[in-house]
């Protein structure tokens, strides 16, 4: 592993480790909206695996970007357990736009859309079972006229974030790629190194100090 790849996997971790607290804070809520209509047993046997899952995998392999992915369904898995929880009230729909804006914390595209992918199945599939008549809650009165509605502001959401993800994503990288070019040419002290180490950047002031010394 560079240094580069080691420095985006630092982060990736402590963007896990902030996505831990965020779950447990979710599980909690869980089971304080339980009251509501005597949901407790939901909040256990979904909010529990939702939350101890990805922490395992958080424990074991954080800075994974199959962690991360785990994270990002585990979100809109509580998403979808508190609009349950509350009868499909309107208000506990806008989790949904609040969990897709925390995982920009990632600074990975694919994360954010997964969990669009993830909460837009759940819609469209529950408020067919709420219609139908088996038990679930999607909204307060199934239609796909409102579904539809909310999964446009998921997309215009889903598509900002992204792009936002990739430019800070990008930046990063720059980041890191000046980090290192410049640790290595300061590498000995009171002198300073300008041979060709063989690494090749890919941002473009990476590459353009890269020229600058050679």
């Amino acid at each position: 592993m560079n240094n580069i790849d080691a420095s985006l996997r630092t982060h990736y971790r402590q963007a896990d480790r902030v996505m831990l607290f965020i779950l447990w804070g979710l599980f909690v809520m869980a089971l304080a909206l339980s009251g509501l209509h005597d949901t407790l047993m939901w909040a256990l046997a979904v909010g529990l695996p939702a939350a101890a899952i990805p922490t395992v995998l958080i424990l074991q392999n954080g800075g994974a970007r199959s962690t991360r992915v785990i994270v990002a369904v585990a979100l809109m898995v509580f998403a979808a357990l508190h609009i349950h929880q509350a009868a499909g009230m309107s208000e506990l729909h806008f989790g949904i736009f609040v969990l897709l804006a925390f995982l920009l914390c990632y600074r990975d595209w694919s994360v954010i859309a997964t969990a669009a992918v993830v909460i837009a199945l759940h819609h469209f599939s529950f408020d067919y079972l709420q219609a139908k008549g088996y038990g679930v809650m999607c909204l307060t009165r199934p239609g796909i006229g409102i579904i539809l509605i909310h999964a446009g502001y998921v997309i215009a959401e889903t598509a900002v974030l992204c792009y936002l993800a990739i430019l800070l994503q990008r930046d990063a990288m720059q980041a890191a790629e000046l980090e290192t070019t410049v640790t290595r040419l300061t590498s000995e002290a009171g002198t300073i190194d300008l041979r060709n180490d063989g690494h090749a950047s890919t941002s473009k002031s990476g590459m353009e100090l890269q020229r600058a010394i050679r």
